[in-house]
């Protein structure tokens, strides 16, 4: 029993020092395409590497037996279940669980990356100085984004001919629509690939705390609906003012 319990523990270990590093060397890339990280990576991938071992043992002894011409009811009844699990898990994602950081970040993060993979040249014989090195490069990147980060800033971004004005100021963030979110019929690739990457390069920012719709049309609130799915969204506000 205490031999299973040491093998757990050796496996859970690797496995954080493992997602650490990874966490800490892909941040770089993330903040260079204005992508953001979510802080439940670690947990969700402890979580999904199981999930993922499970689906594929029953997936190929599925194949084996449908190959082989074997009945097969209960395996296929098995993977459904360990699919609506998996979904069911899923469900309680969020995008608040996502941190961006500004672009101003990326050689400090840069560095983190390097010195983290320095770690293994250097060859440090304790796992727990290792743990304890990654865990200190991991937490000082937001640590330094928000004592570091400008309190207030301003960013326009454009969709065709159309203005969003996106304001921080004193840790808010608003942004008043002029037109942008109803300037295509179709708003949802400009949400997910120009607006929220613009706004966690300058900001660091992945959410809003009130949206102000200046310029309206019939595109506007379908636009709305998708923005508010993809970037967390307090408060939208609409002046009464609308274009055809």
């Amino acid at each position: 029993m205490e031999q299973w319990l040491a093998k757990i523990k050796t496996n859970f270990l690797f496995f954080l020092e493992l997602q650490l590093l990874i966490s800490i060397v892909i941040l770089p890339m993330l903040i260079a395409w204005g992508l953001p990280i979510s802080i439940m990576s670690i947990i969700g991938n402890l979580i999904f590497a199981q999930f993922l071992t499970i689906f594929i043992f029953i997936a190929a002894l599925l194949f084996a037996f449908n190959l082989s011409g074997l009945p097969s009811y209960w395996i296929e009844q098995s993977l459904q279940f360990v699919t609506h699990i998996w979904h069911y898990y899923l469900s309680f994602g969020s995008a608040q669980w996502l941190v961006g950081f500004s672009f101003w970040m990326l050689p400090i993060s840069m560095f983190f990356a390097v010195a983290a993979c320095g770690l293994y040249y250097v060859k440090i014989p304790s796992q727990k100085s290792r743990l304890t090195w990654l865990c200190i490069f991991l937490a000082a990147t937001p640590i330094i984004h928000m004592i570091w980060s400008n309190s207030s800033n301003h960013i326009i971004v454009m969709q065709g001919n159309q203005k969003m004005h996106v304001i921080e100021s004193k840790g808010k963030i608003y942004a008043f629509d002029c037109g942008a979110l109803g300037a295509r019929p179709s708003s949802q690739s400009w949400i997910e690939f120009t607006l929220a990457p613009t706004m966690i390069k300058n900001m660091g920012a992945t959410h809003l705390d009130a949206l102000i719709l200046c310029k309206s049309n019939s595109r506007t609130d379908q636009a709305v609906q998708d923005l508010t799915q993809h970037i967390p969204t307090k408060k939208v506000m609409k002046i009464n003012y609308k274009t055809t």
